[in-house]
């Protein structure tokens, strides 16, 4: 499964670029166009908000899950959150997840294979 999370998170980072890299070629980089489109109609206005609030959310479940697991790299989702967007970030840090969870279980495999107490988990 975390390589499939891993492919979600390049096709999360590509696609919204594609459409950013249209908008660079055509107006440059103006700022004062920018938020002109992005507030242009109340359905932009709607996935904007959306996004803003997918992205703060996707932020704090980053900071919880990863310190709760005890998990590294997690600046690495951080910035792509906000340098791309949730559809980059969340499946990163899924990835991420994945594989802190099956080195977790390896550790606790070969602790029991060794004979030692299993660990207390909460």
């Amino acid at each position: 499964m975390g390589y499939f999370y891993l492919g979600l998170a390049f096709v999360g980072a590509v696609a919204p670029y594609s459409f950013m890299g249209q908008f660079l070629l055509t107006h440059g980089l103006n700022i004062a166009e920018f938020k002109s489109q992005l507030a242009a109609s109340p359905i932009s206005s709607f996935m904007g908000a959306a996004f803003v609030i997918a992205s703060v959310v996707t932020l704090f479940f980053v900071l919880g899950e990863g310190r709760r697991l005890k998990m590294k790299g997690l600046w690495l989702p951080l910035l792509a959150t906000v340098a791309v967007g949730v559809s980059c970030g969340l499946p990163l840090f899924l990835y991420l997840r994945d594989m802190a969870l099956d080195r977790r279980k390896e550790r606790e495999l070969a602790g029991e294979a060794a004979g030692l107490p299993p660990v207390i988990k909460r």
